[in-house]
């Protein structure tokens, strides 16, 4: 009896093979006469069924699961990621055995490579950062050893502001232990006449010297990114507000070169968002030794030494500032903010006076006094309005304080501007 159910089992089992491999055959005229969506219909129907099947049964369930899919190239986007799963479940059943399929779907897979960079470098054109980047990740996740791809999706996310997406790749390249230091392989196409990478030296020199479809081949050394993905992670990091995360990735890039002047200028704004001014300070002061020249550092000192309280040294930073890029807006006008922030005190001591003589005496005395502080504002406030002539707040501010200083002309100019500017 046991003998008769055992037999009984294995028929089953037999005829339950011939019945999948007979719905592959289907299948495979459905594909063949371009009619995907019943091919997928019967094979998501037999989804569920498949893992019993023997490994050429499978291999072939899941090729042609991926033809149902890829649709020859026109099928969407969704569509063609699920095809590279199929594609690569196919080929990893094949690893074992004979290789029927896997020769078909390499070629499938290269064009299908191809397609997604040639998509995202288009959305990338068009400003589609979100299709740009997931058309990047796909080109990866069809050729795992091209992580240059996976680097550029996560440098799109990051331009795309999908911070999120972006440190998931970052994070990926990591795990991988990708620097970046590759040999890229170039090839001009001689249709389009747009210069082409390929996967490997192989498949260029085929297309060179055997198809002929591309002409000046050229190789490129990529040097390392290492700095750059853990720069990257930290300034996302910080975006996020995870400080302690941020400066974690930054001791780690910093290892690798403690005088890169970007991860002391990130350090810097990290430090004082943290409120750790003097801290700032001294990566500043760091920083200007490795860039002696660079007005956006000294101007930054100036705010610095401003927030401290210490205007006197502020000015001075910022007359520095002026004097490297006398184009240097935001000087001019942190100078005039200063200088103008020292009448408060005075107009609060003129308030205090009473009507002794020695009182009208010292109110005359602080009256010159603000009126020298309105005179050194002046020159920096005339500069903004010369270099940015729509700059609404310069010529109301002159046209107050050529007002206080009684200078009727000059005070009728500015209000002039300044109703020109609050019409338009």
């Amino acid at each position: 009896m046991k003998k008769l159910i055992l037999i009984l089992i294995t028929i089953g089992i037999t005829h339950f093979s011939f019945s999948q491999k007979k719905e592959l055959k289907t299948v495979e005229k459905l594909i063949k006469s371009n009619n995907y969506t019943e091919a997928i219909n019967i094979l998501e129907s037999l989804n569920d069924l498949i893992d019993s099947a023997d490994d050429k049964t499978k291999a072939k369930f899941y090729y042609l699961s991926g033809l149902a899919n890829y649709q020859n190239g026109e099928s969407s986007f969704e569509n063609k990621l699920s095809s590279i799963e199929n594609f690569n479940n196919s080929k990893e059943i094949e690893e074992k055995g004979s290789k029927i399929y896997s020769t078909k779907i390499d070629d499938i897979l290269t064009n299908l490579f191809n397609s997604f960079v040639n998509d995202s470098r288009s959305a990338l054109e068009n400003k589609d950062y979100e299709l740009s980047y997931k058309s990047l990740e796909a080109a990866y996740n069809v050729s795992k050893r091209d992580t240059l791809y996976l680097y550029n999706a996560a440098l799109v996310a990051t331009e795309a502001k999908s911070y999120g997406v972006a440190l998931n790749f970052y994070e990926k390249l990591i795990d991988l232990g990708y620097t970046g230091i590759s040999i890229n392989y170039y090839a001009t196409e001689k249709e389009s006449g747009k210069e082409q990478v390929f996967q490997d030296m192989k498949s260029r020199d085929f297309s060179v010297d055997v198809l002929t479809t591309h002409i000046s081949p050229r190789d490129e050394m990529a040097k390392s990114v290492e700095i750059d993905i853990l720069r990257s992670i930290a300034a996302i990091y910080r975006i996020k507000e995870d400080f302690d995360n941020s400066l974690k990735f930054l001791e780690k890039a910093k290892s690798i070169d403690p005088l890169d002047i970007n991860l002391i200028l990130l350090e810097s704004n990290i430090r004082w968002e943290m409120g750790e001014v003097d801290m700032y300070q001294s990566l500043i002061t760091k920083a200007l030794e490795i860039e002696p020249n660079n007005v956006d550092l000294i101007f930054n000192l100036g705010v610095v030494n401003a927030d401290k309280g210490d205007h006197e040294k502020a000015v001075d930073y910022y007359n520095k500032a002026i004097a490297m890029d006398p184009s240097y807006t935001k000087a001019y006008l942190n100078a005039a903010a200063l200088t103008l922030e020292k009448e408060g005190a005075i107009i609060e001591e003129m308030n205090s006076l009473g009507m002794s003589t020695a009182d009208y005496n010292r109110y005359d005395e602080l009256k010159i006094e603000r009126e020298n502080l309105y005179r050194s504002a002046i020159p920096y406030l005339e500069k903004v309005y010369e270099l940015e002539n729509d700059n609404l707040n310069a010529a109301r501010t002159l046209k107050n304080i050529f007002s206080a200083l009684g200078d009727v002309e000059s005070e009728n100019k500015y209000k002039t501007i300044v109703v020109g500017l609050e019409n338009k």
